[in-house]
């Protein structure tokens, strides 16, 4: 088991039968007889994988390590597989929060209208704004970062409504 964060992603069985593409009968084998197969948690009696650990599972099994301290074309990441908006804005948050800057300087490098950093990283709440194609290459010039598309081992989950 690994320490939790606070974005953490968990999937129902449902999730996780069809994340493999398996059957109920085939991921309770899996439970019972691989050792190297996730423990679920148990919550309002149902089971939940973390989405890390299953990732760190399918990596054993000859998958994308998502632990692997690599380089894409000759630069270092500096965040995690990013699969979501909320990923994407939390990383970016936390890129400037390591480079030691605030919202209002990255507004200046930025070329952006003072105060907008905050109305970005704050884009669920009454005041904030979503990332438009605009202000976007602006927000990741300003912290010195590039998107990369990866090949990802597994599909891509379904989201509900």
């Amino acid at each position: 088991m690994t320490a939790r964060t606070k974005n953490e992603r968990y999937l129902s069985r449902p999730d996780v039968l069809q994340r493999y593409g398996i059957s109920r009968w085939t991921l309770t084998r899996w439970i019972d007889r691989d050792k190297d197969f996730p423990i679920p948690i148990k919550l309002n009696g149902r089971d939940y994988w973390s989405d890390y650990d299953l990732c760190k599972f399918e990596a054993a099994r000859g998958g994308a390590d998502p632990d692997t301290e690599g380089r894409v074309i000759g630069l270092k990441p500096v965040s995690g597989v990013i699969t979501d908006y909320q990923q994407l804005v939390d990383a970016l948050v936390s890129r400037r929060n390591s480079m030691d800057i605030s919202s209002m300087e990255l507004d200046a490098r930025c070329g952006m209208q003072e105060g907008y950093t905050s109305k970005l990283e704050n884009y669920g709440r009454p005041q904030g704004r979503g990332l438009g194609p605009d202000m976007f290459p602006l927000w990741l010039g300003g912290l010195k970062v590039g998107l990369v598309l990866v090949d990802l081992p597994r599909r891509p989950r379904k989201h509900r409504a």
